[in-house]
């Protein structure tokens, strides 16, 4: 290409991209006001209970300097233990608020709309990265009117937090794919990290978006060893676990023996698997009258002794595994008592639940024709499928709650825009014209 070609060219993608930018900050505008409407003025008395009552208590904790201590046993026993039953990077958040006089359940929420309209753009980076500027757009705009994902920036719940770290991972792989470097490496596995320190399930992440990226550029990879999809990856691995080893040795300091991220599996386990959700209204479900009491003051032996408890129920009721699986991937994608799962949400409104509920269908069978659409483009699906098969794995192997769907539902709704985008596209003048010119 020409230097003067260049130089037409360069201010046009400048203006472009600055176009873009505008319109994705308007719309992560509409998605933060859209959340402080429904928090400040719809739902101002709604308070959370369980996790949300936990993180909320615990971040008080940590923003008075008194850092990770449980706050249910101090309040109950005024007992100061340590405590990893949650992944630490949310309630740090919470905490550094707290610091600064914002500790009110209320600017908790408040924090949770920022992170979601923060998250919004974020995704309209994906989708740009994905289908092109104006599926990026669509995306954005389809992430701010979800009702589920106002309702859930609207909790004081990690998910708020998680699914913007998800995102930011895809980008990431995306990038690592089209173009693998150690650096960009270093920032998927910083991304995972940070998320598995959210919800430690996105741990599963480096065998779902890294692996999958590195096996992407390695079709295409040409150059020396700063290019190789080998590199990149062991980079991104390679810091994923270096990010996460101040954690594990707090926690093995802590508890006296090595927890990865947190100690929450016991709990999960033991509350999922018992007679109460392996019959009844609540298959597939979780039932804290399940988990039982704690034979030690030490989190981490408590959780063994309950995430034990759970398995022998499991693995003693083998013939009840198949139903009660099924249960739960249908509660976690609004398939089974979809209506009993919107009423019970933690945090959220039981209107925009359902409201969120029905959108979720329109958009997933949307999904559908997006990945349709891609397939056609010869462009990849795998990394955009990763966060739905995490959400399936979550459920399978712990309960279901549409919650649990957060990464799945920011994947489907890029996909959604693919097929808003490509439906856009073949009903616009310019493919008339020419499709006319053609005959």
């Amino acid at each position: 290409m020409s230097a003067a070609r260049l130089a037409i060219d360069a201010p046009r993608s400048a203006l472009r991209a600055r176009g873009f930018n505008v319109r994705l900050a308007a719309i992560a505008a509409a998605a933060l006001l859209a959340r402080l409407v429904y928090v400040l003025v719809f739902t101002r008395a709604l308070h959370g209970s369980g996790d949300s009552e936990f993180f909320h208590r615990l971040g008080d904790l940590i923003g008075a300097g008194r850092g990770f201590i449980n706050p249910i046993g101090l309040s109950l026993t005024g007992r100061v233990t340590p405590t990893a039953l949650h992944p630490p990077l949310y309630p740090l958040v919470l905490g550094g608020a707290a610091s600064v006089g914002l500790k009110s359940y209320l600017a908790e929420r408040v924090i949770g709309c920022v992170i979601g309209a923060i998250g919004v753009a974020a995704v309209g980076v994906l989708g740009r990265e994905v289908a092109g500027e104006r599926a990026g757009l669509i995306a954005a705009a389809l992430a701010a009117v979800y009702p589920t994902l106002i309702a859930a920036d609207g909790a004081v719940m990690s998910e708020s937090l998680y699914g913007l770290l998800v995102v930011l991972t895809l980008i990431a792989a995306y990038s690592l794919a089209r173009q693998p470097t150690p650096l960009r490496g270093v920032a998927l596995g910083a991304a995972i990290a940070l998320a598995a320190l959210t919800r430690a399930e996105a741990l599963t992440l480096l065998l779902l978006a890294a692996l999958p990226a590195a096996l992407l550029a390695r079709r295409g990879a040409r150059g020396g060893p700063l290019r190789s999809p080998v590199g990149a990856l062991a980079a991104a691995v390679a810091t994923c676990v270096l990010v996460l080893i101040p954690w594990t040795v707090h926690t093995w300091t802590a508890f006296g023996r090595p927890i990865l991220i947190s100690n929450n599996s016991g709990t999960l386990v033991s509350g999922a698997n018992c007679r109460a959700t392996y019959h009844g209204r609540l298959l597939g479900s979780w039932n804290i009258f399940c988990v039982s009491p704690g034979r030690s003051t030490n989190e981490a032996v408590a959780a063994a002794h309950e995430r034990a408890a759970g398995l022998r129920y499991a693995l003693d009721h083998p013939g009840r595994l198949p139903v009660v699986l099924a249960a739960r991937l249908g509660r976690t994608f609004d398939l089974y008592q979809p209506v009993a799962e919107a009423r019970h949400a933690e945090g959220r409104a039981f209107g925009v639940e359902l409201a969120g509920m029905i959108a979720f269908y329109v958009l997933a069978l949307a999904a559908v024709q997006g990945a349709r659409v891609l397939r056609r483009r010869r462009e990849p699906v795998v990394l955009l499928a990763g966060p739905i098969v995490l959400a399936a794995l979550v459920s399978i192997t712990g309960y279901g709650v549409p919650r649990f769907r957060e990464p799945a539902d920011l994947a489907i709704v890029v996909l959604a825009a693919v097929a808003v985008d490509a439906f856009a596209r073949e009903r616009s003048p310019d493919r008339a014209v020419s499709s006319s010119a053609a005959r």
